[in-house]
């Protein structure tokens, strides 16, 4: 039986040193210390037998607690955590699988191959303790951390997997009116997307990705020495795939070439004199702020900024004023549409 890598070199280093007899002594004692750890969930190989490489989690660590799960970190440190058992059962599908399957008793490992991280299992316990529960209030990071944990891939649970999906609904409102998305979690946020099928929310953060980030990877970004070699202790940037990044660049050239015609044309009224008024205050009030702004692909924000301007004070009659504003929202609302046009590579329609 092979032993892990770490032991087998201590053991050759004993046999240099000791007598035959008690490298004899070691190899039956570490024989039957694998066969025993064979009869219970933590013999799994992914477990290691170094001490410090095991710790207590700081925080979830109860005295009163009944049940230790051990999860990875992304050092290869193995983490526990002391709980209650009652809690987790009600809650996880996992945890009550391994618990009524006679392979777990006082003890649950989290296998490595559920992909869960200790700072997402650590979210999770935040909520379901109440320190840190879900909430409108509650950061992207914390919800997105739940919504991982929670999903059926991992932990399963489904009441918490649901509230974290409605609440990371909540955070990226949709079109056709302006809105305002969290700025520094999009790439993220259209990952999560993709993996837990939250189509609601799709097009509006391919949206915010277009008009409010470089969406283009940089040279530094692509390469993984880049944030070493500099020291920077940032956060790398979360990189899209090649298949969402094509679809910004489709999206930014739909929105361009539709909106500029609009944009840069003074609008013709039914009456000449408020035509004319268009026509002279449109370059100044309009096409000038939207060039040093970046309007031409921001159609959704620089069309509602058309519809604030008081017109009537500009010399418009309140007819033809409350015509173009209601023309300006029909607007609004073909671009939205039209957005899932522009999001499908060769123009067919994106499932």
């Amino acid at each position: 039986m092979n032993l892990p890598a770490n032991v087998t070199t201590s053991r050759r280093a004993l046999l240099a040193l000791i007598p035959i007899s008690l490298a004899a002594g070691w190899t039956y004692w570490s024989s039957q210390r694998t066969m025993n750890n064979k009869s219970s969930l933590r013999t799994s190989t992914n477990i290691t037998t170094e001490p410090q490489n095991v710790r207590q989690h700081a925080t979830y660590w109860f005295d009163d607690g009944s049940i230790i799960v051990r999860s990875r970190s992304m050092s290869d440190e193995e983490v526990c955590f002391k709980l209650h058992e009652s809690l987790l059962r009600r809650q996880s599908r996992f945890v009550q699988k391994m618990l009524d399957s006679g392979t777990a008793t006082s003890e649950v490992l989290i296998p490595g191959e559920l992909g869960v991280q200790v700072h997402d299992l650590t979210a999770l316990l935040e909520h379901l303790y109440h320190d840190t529960p879900l909430s409108a209030e509650a950061p992207f990071s914390h919800v997105a951390a739940i919504l991982r944990v929670s999903s059926p891939d991992q932990l399963d649970l489904p009441g918490v997997h649901l509230s974290a999906r409605a609440y990371i609904v909540a955070m990226f409102p949709q079109g056709p009116r302006p809105f305002a998305h969290p700025s520094s979690s999009l790439e993220e946020a259209l990952a999560l997307v993709h993996s837990y099928q939250i189509p609601l929310i799709r097009k509006g953060i391919y949206y915010s990705l277009v008009t409010t980030s470089e969406f283009e990877p940089e040279a530094d970004s692509l390469d993984p020495d880049a944030n070493s070699l500099s020291g920077s202790l940032q956060k790398p940037r979360q990189v899209l795939p090649p298949a969402d990044i094509e679809r910004c660049r489709n999206l930014m050239n739909g929105i361009v070439e539709h909106f500029t015609p609009i944009l840069f044309t003074p609008p013709a009224t039914p009456h000449m004199s408020c035509t004319d008024v268009f026509a002279d205050r449109w370059m100044s009030l309009v096409i000038q702020p939207a060039i040093s702004t970046s309007g031409v692909y921001k159609p959704l924000e620089m069309l509602e900024q058309i519809k604030q301007i008081d017109w009537a004070a500009e010399g418009l009659c309140a007819a033809c004023a409350r015509e173009k504003r209601e023309e300006w929202t029909r607007e609004q609302e073909d671009v939205w549409e039209k957005m899932d046009l522009w999001l499908t590579p060769n123009s067919t329609k994106h499932i």
